[in-house]
């Protein structure tokens, strides 16, 4: 007996300890104590000024990507991540491979062409005869030593001709400005002039902007042999930066052009930098109706001892008067 009493008491104390953690978490506000609160507030200066803090990253102010756009051997790096480089600065070199000469070769001569050019030239020489014939018949009709209808059907034939040969010229010449317009694309890529047809083995890649070369391809050393690559190097503006934020539709309301802010960085700990806001997107990221609504905000940074770098995350400190 004294044992079942002991039993029912074990088991009524389990299930009352049970039920206190059950309202605990369940009821709003019955936390266990010393849980510290979920959201933190932030104090306002005292100084009559209020703050937009919002986190970003460093981007370069203007950044060019450099293409290897034909496959090839690399024969010399001049260039490395950090080198200043100055605009047509030749950042590498490389020889061309046979099938690459061969696709360059039929880009600036065309088979199109040629036989666009070799129907025209038929075309003008089946109008000799009948142009002299046309002359002849012209001077019989007029003699009436021939019939009218002879000298019509001629001049019909010389019409059509005609209508073929301008239909024919017309086209020559689009053909022959696109293929202009391909060689100038050419030379670029190939960091040489390709006018004259002639096409150099060995080619080289240049720097289109002047700037700070910021990345080079690893597949990028000398002696490989590499097919075409979407980047082979990229050279960037470093002075000024750019940084980029998404700013909360309420905070991004309060941000104006020109507002100057703070800028720290965890990279650069005890650093500072100052900014203005250079940007403001007037579209929000995200359309949806049920979407919080987030907006580009840019910021202009300046960077003379080049201690910024593309990538690094900032934190963003704005004042704005009450």
């Amino acid at each position: 007996m004294w044992m079942r009493t002991l039993g029912r008491s074990k088991w009524a104390a389990l299930g009352g300890w049970m039920l206190a953690i059950y309202l605990g978490l369940c009821i709003p506000g019955a936390g266990f104590a010393g849980e510290a609160p979920v959201t933190q507030a932030t104090t306002p200066p005292s100084n009559g000024e209020s703050e937009i803090i919002f986190n970003g990253k460093i981007f370069c102010s203007l950044k060019r990507r450099i293409d290897l756009p034909f496959k090839g051997i690399i024969t010399s790096l001049r260039a490395h991540s950090g080198q200043r480089v100055e605009a047509g600065k030749i950042l590498a070199t490389y020889r061309l491979a046979p099938e690459s000469l061969m696709a360059i070769q039929q880009r600036l001569s065309p088979p199109q062409l040629a036989e666009m050019e070799t129907k025209l030239a038929e075309v003008q020489r089946n109008m000799v005869p009948l142009t002299n014939k046309q002359r002849e018949l012209t001077q019989l009709v007029q003699k009436k030593l021939a019939p009218s209808q002879s000298l019509a059907q001629t001049n019909e034939e010389l019409q059509f001709l005609g209508r073929e040969e301008a239909t024919l010229q017309e086209r020559l010449k689009k053909d022959r400005r696109l293929v202009q317009q391909d060689q100038e694309v050419l030379s670029n890529l190939l960091g040489t002039s390709v006018k004259s047809g002639l096409i150099p083995r060995e080619v080289s890649l240049k720097a289109p902007i002047s700037g700070y070369v910021i990345w080079v391809n690893p597949e990028m050393r000398e002696s490989a042999e590499l097919s075409p690559l979407p980047a082979a190097f990229q050279v960037g503006v470093m002075d000024p930066m750019l940084l980029r934020a998404q700013a909360f539709e309420i905070e991004a309301l309060q941000v104006k052009i020109g507002q100057p802010a703070e800028v720290t960085l965890d990279a650069l700990p005890g650093r500072k930098f100052q900014a203005k806001v250079s940007r403001i997107s007037w579209s929000s990221i995200a359309s949806g109706p049920d979407t919080p609504a987030y907006y580009e905000v840019e910021l202009t940074v300046p960077n003379p001892d080049l201690d910024l770098k593309e990538g690094l995350k900032a934190r963003i400190v704005l004042r704005k008067s009450e």
